[in-house]
């Protein structure tokens, strides 16, 4: 090797480490592993949240353009308005017979990924357009279903960290609201 002489840890020559030194390494990497680790899958907790608004988001929207379309013929005095081509309803329309048990299975349809809600997380408003609902309304109000009216609904879920250190915090409530005009 052109005459030179390799030095360093591990060669034959090579001053050795001082024992107060070994294991130094080892040590290091315990007492930074659980602090990456915590990092790692507090941002993994991090995304899922911001996942889980957006769907949450989405599934009001989901619901309110539902109850859109069905607020106009759905609970109409007319029993043939729950069947296929009711005289009352559009053709082709099927329902439950109740806009919250339908608004409610459109939430559950697009929140999937996050287990279901149940009909007391989700809130329903018919109301005119100057007066649409903010805060944290709760509730299924939607006594008048003319076409000047607007629907909202409110989606409420529940989101539980999954990293040790942070399930500390315990849950938190996020929720999704949407409004459009009934058609």
């Amino acid at each position: 090797m052109n005459g030179r002489r390799r030095t360093g840890a591990g060669f034959p020559g090579s001053p050795r480490l001082p024992l107060s030194h070994r294991g130094q390494g080892l040590v290091e990497f315990a007492l930074v592993l659980p602090v990456f680790f915590l990092m790692l899958f507090g941002l993994i907790d991090g995304a899922r949240y911001v996942y889980m608004n957006s769907v949450v988001s989405q599934a009001a929207r989901e619901g309110a353009r539902l109850a859109t379309v069905e607020a106009r013929w759905i609970g109409s005095a007319d029993p043939g308005c729950n069947t296929v081509g009711g005289p009352t309803c559009p053709s082709g329309v099927t329902g439950s017979g109740s806009l919250q048990a339908d608004v409610v299975a459109a939430v559950n349809r697009m929140v999937s990924p996050f287990g279901s809600v149940s009909a007391a997380d989700v809130s329903i408003r018919c109301t005119d357009p100057a007066s649409i609902p903010t805060g944290a309304w709760t509730g299924v109000s939607c006594a008048s279903n003319d076409a000047d009216m607007v629907v909202s609904v409110r989606v409420v879920m529940t989101f539980s960290p999954l990293t040790p250190g942070l399930s500390v915090i315990g849950t938190i409530t996020t929720t999704g609201a949407a409004s459009m005009a009934i058609n």
